[in-house]
């Protein structure tokens, strides 16, 4: 196989499901779309998100030590995209995209129309150049059942559809099972 070096090679590892990550402080609340996102340990159960320092998140998070990683089908589309595109200093994008939530009984919120969301409590974070890698464990979690129950994806559920970024221009895809 010839090896070309990529002027954007991490294009090639965008299979994580996109989400939507939600964190609130002191009366401020924000959602924005991530896609750099992975597990990183069953014993604790610990999940890391890659965050922007210039975000408007990246302090209601610092501050807070929480988020929730809130993960959209495919009927989310518009909502990931514009949460992926706006600042929270231009727009409430709760109100702009009529974003529904509930807030948890740890004080995180969770978007209405996710079909599941992972609530974190950071217990550590690392300085990677203009990102903060945030690592939360998870502290509670749901989906909804139809889309995922026993421990697995229902993909013949159309519902169940996530979103997968792969860094360009936009461009988003979905999964089916192929076995």
């Amino acid at each position: 196989m010839k090896k070309k070096i990529f002027e954007n090679p991490t294009r090639l590892i965008y299979h994580n499901p996109v989400s939507l990550i939600t964190s609130n402080h002191n009366g401020q609340k924000n959602v924005f779309t991530v896609s750099w996102l992975c597990a990183v340990s069953k014993h604790p159960q610990l999940v890391m998100i890659s965050v922007d320092k210039n975000r408007a998140s990246f302090p209601l998070i610092k501050e807070s030590g929480k988020y929730v990683i809130n993960i959209p089908n495919t009927k989310m589309l518009k909502d990931v995209i514009y949460c992926g595109n706006v600042s929270a200093s231009e727009k409430d994008k709760f109100k702009e995209r009529d974003l529904k939530f509930s807030v948890s009984k740890n004080d995180g919120i969770v978007l209405d129309d996710a079909i599941a969301y992972v609530e974190c409590k950071v217990v550590n974070e690392f300085d990677i150049g203009d990102h903060i890698l945030f690592v939360g464990e998870i502290i509670n979690a749901g989906a909804d059942e139809k889309v995922y129950s026993n421990g697995k994806w229902n993909l013949k559920n159309e519902s169940a559809k996530t979103l997968h970024f792969l860094g360009e221009n936009g461009k988003y895809i979905t999964i089916d099972e192929i076995n």
